[in-house]
Formats: structure tokens, C-alpha cells, sequence
């Protein structure tokens, strides 16, 4: 079974299980928000966001979170807070973007929302939430050393995002610090598509190369003692050079070729 085929028994499990049901319970007020909680998060939302939305939000988030921490081992150790927004422009300025073309955000450890509403008619929900909560499960990595980008694409290949992309034509990179430096050019998760693709290939090359169990556990092997290259090393028994080029031709090869014109 696939990874995105087991995320989605998972979930599925969660909700029969009645996960959200057994747990949910009002939570602590904050002005302007109705709050509730889960096991893992607190979710605050606005005046005009109905309470069966909220829900929707708190119940597929709680059981993301689960599934996870599950696969990759790992856990925030406290609840995590959603705030979601009742119109674009109360998104906008809580989270300092100019458009609203990324509908949430990881931003200063809360996740940001835009109206529910605007997810379910852009198809964006699973999608969008899945992206950001990924994210905030891997930001204590980044302080042992894990690099943005290898964080950045595991949320790509997380979310689904990947099949509303195309290949873009002539993708090359050479170097992770290449990926690095596209990345860093946009605010994640990128805006520019051909990005987005580089990075979800990324983490397929790693799954299809070692394994979806071992390229998931590499995250715990960031203690902040070691180098990326290092870190590399010794969890995938293979020099960093040797990932880097073979990964380099994994890109070429699942990009769009040149076509001289006519």
C-alpha cells in the first residue's frame, strides 16, 4: 500500500473510531475566537466561521497529526494552535501576505486558515491543512539541523500536492544548496509550480531510493550534532556526492525535454 493509500486508511480509521467526538471539549477563549481543543490542538475560530466547519478543520487535522506522528516518530509535546479566519483580509494581515493564493500557513508557530469555505471551493482542504501541519510537525528538526529544503519537500510529498502538478520543462539541479536556493527565493511553500514539483521529486527520489520507512526516519536522525552531509552519511550508508548526483539525474529524468523548434 502506498504512502498516500495508508494516510488515507488511517484517517479513515480515526474518524470511525470517533476520534474527535471522544476528545473534543471547549477550550479557553481568546477575544474575537471560540476555541476548542483535541488531544493535539487547539483550534480557535471567528465569529463568522460556523462551528461545523471548525470542526471539520479540528477532526481532519487531529487525525493528520496522528497518522503523522506515526510515520515519522515525532511529536510536538504540546497542542499545536489553528486559528481559522473568517474573511481573506483578516488572513492576510495576521499572517503578512500580500494575496491570498496560499489558503493557510505556518506562521510563528500557529497554523493560519483561511475561511473554510474558500478551501472547500478551491478543492484545497485536505490539501492546504495537510501542507502546513506537516510543516509544524517538522519545525523542532530545524533547530537540530535539518535542512528547509528536505522539510519543505516532505510537506509536498505529504499534502497530495503533487498531483496537481505537471513536469516542468528541462528541470535540472545540481546541488541540494541549488534546491536550498530556489527555495529561498519564495515564501513556502513556493509559489512558483516548477519548485513545488522539484521539491515533492525530491522526496520521491528518497522514498523510490531507500525506502519509504527509511526516507521518513531520517528526520529523527537530525540531533544537531552533525552535518547534513554527515547526517546523510551514516543513516543512508551512502556518501552525500553520491545522493546528490544520483538524485540529480532522478530530476533530469522526470522533467519535460527541450523541444528544438520547428
Amino acid at each position: 500500500m502506498n504512502q498516500r493509500a495508508t494516510r488515507r486508511a488511517f484517517l479513515t480509521r480515526a474518524v470511525l473510531l470517533g476520534t474527535l467526538a471522544a476528545l473534543c471539549l471547549p477550550a479557553w477563549a481568546q477575544p474575537g475566537f471560540t476555541s476548542i481543543s483535541t488531544v493535539r490542538l487547539n483550534v480557535k475560530y471567528q465569529r463568522g466561521v460556523g462551528a461545523e466547519d471548525a470542526g471539520k478543520v479540528a477532526e481532519y487535522m487531529q487525525s493528520d497529526y496522528e497518522y503523522l506522528s506515526s510515520r515519522l516518530g515525532l511529536d510536538l509535546g504540546s497542542r499545536l494552535e489553528v486559528r481559522i479566519y473568517d474573511s481573506p483580509g483578516k488572513y492576510l494581515d495576521a499572517t503578512g501576505q500580500k494575496r491570498p493564493w496560499r489558503f493557510a500557513c505556518f506562521h510563528r508557530d500557529v497554523i493560519h486558515v483561511q475561511p473554510v469555505s474558500v478551501l472547500l471551493k478551491e478543492h484545497a482542504f485536505e490539501k492546504s491543512l495537510s501542507y502546513e501541519l506537516a510543516l509544524a510537525m517538522l519545525e523542532p528538526t530545524a533547530g537540530r539541523g535539518c535542512p528547509g529544503w528536505l522539510r519543505e519537500a516532505y510537506a509536498v510529498y505529504h499534502s497530495g500536492v503533487m498531483s496537481d502538478l505537471t513536469a516542468p520543462v528541462g528541470a535540472r539541479v545540481n546541488s541540494f544548496g541549488d534546491l536550498d536556493e530556489e527555495l529561498q527565493q519564495y515564501k513556502a511553500p513556493p509559489r512558483r509550480l516548477d519548485v513545488l514539483y522539484l521539491l515533492g521529486q525530491t522526496m520521491k527520489y528518497f522514498v523510490e531510493q531507500f525506502g519509504e520507512d527509511k526516507a521518513l526516519g531520517v528526520f529523527k536522525a537530525f540531533t544537531g550534532t552533525s552535518s547534513t552531509d554527515k547526517v546523510f552519511a551514516s543513516y543512508f550508508g551512502v556518501d552525500m556526492s553520491v545522493i546528490e548526483a544520483q538524485w540529480s539525474e532522478y530530476i533530469v529524468s522526470h522533467s519535460q525535454p527541450f523541444k528544438p523548434p520547428r
